[in-house]
């Protein structure tokens, strides 16, 4: 199940409509309307944040496990190709 399915789901078990979600969470509606009924791919993490707590929920319970492991590997490839580049530098300032 996506994560605008979840939202969907939990709004619709405590009777709140898309607007009143939005104002409970402080997020604009245009960006509520965007992950529920588009079914946004790229939810922002305080965004996501928001709507969880305007919810009562734990942000987990809102995105599927296998979706947020793929953003952190991708999030942490190119750090860590950084940290090589990096390490790479000093061993040459220190080499001459």
């Amino acid at each position: 199940m996506s994560i605008g399915q979840k939202i969907r789901m939990e709004a619709k078990k405590q009777h709140l409509n898309f607007k009143q979600l939005a104002i409970k969470a402080d997020i604009s509606y245009n960006s509520l309307y965007s992950i529920i009924k588009r079914d946004s791919q790229g939810v922002q993490a305080m965004s996501l944040y928001k709507i969880a707590k305007a919810l009562e929920v734990p942000m987990e319970s809102l995105v599927d496990e296998g979706a947020v492991t793929g953003v952190f590997k991708e999030q942490l490839k190119p750090e860590k190709k950084k940290k090589k580049a990096k390490e790479k530098k000093k061993s040459k300032k220190f080499s001459h």
